[in-house]
């Protein structure tokens, strides 16, 4: 009997189904959904189980192709946003200015946050790839309440209680 006209065993149809003794690499399991990307599959769009990672999550199927040729181009500015956020916390602002020294407007704005330069180096990197249509802005922090506090006292009404006090 040759090998291909031999019984197999329940183990061996196992084997085969796992993809052990198989030549092809095995895919990883939380990788995106679109074929060769790179990225991590992070959205389940619908509940499908099928998680894509954002760039192809924000793109109809029929680009997910040059999207994932794009992205495979665009490894180095991943390695960029990795470098800056493992950076320590006194040195990430010049670790940008090093990586971005040839495109002045990516720069980290002085009052970005790392949190937020790295972020904006995500949404960047999506409208390199042309998940997005839209170049990000920096991404400055929002405002806290102390800011919206009224800096001075406030006036007097004219009878000598407060606008809220006569109301009461």
């Amino acid at each position: 009997m040759n090998t291909a006209t031999r019984p197999r065993s329940a183990r061996r149809i196992a084997e085969e189904a796992a993809g052990f003794g198989s030549d092809q690499p095995a895919t990883d399991p939380r990788g995106c959904g679109a074929n060769g990307c790179p990225l991590r599959g992070t959205i389940d769009l619908g509940g499908s189980g099928r998680y894509l990672c954002a760039s192809h999550a924000l793109v109809t199927i029929d680009r997910w192709h040059e999207v994932t040729h794009a992205i495979r181009g665009h490894q180095w500015m991943l390695d960029i946003a990795r470098n800056v956020k493992a950076a320590a916390h006194d040195q990430w602002r010049r670790t940008a200015a090093l990586a971005w020294s040839v495109e002045p407007d990516m720069a980290p704005h002085p009052q970005e946050t790392q949190a937020l330069y790295v972020a904006r180096l995500l949404l960047d990197f999506e409208w390199r790839v042309g998940a997005r249509s839209e170049k990000p802005q920096p991404m400055l922090p929002q405002r806290t309440w102390a800011m919206f506090e009224p800096k001075h006292a406030p006036a007097a009404s004219v009878d000598g209680a407060t606008s809220i006090g006569s109301v009461l």
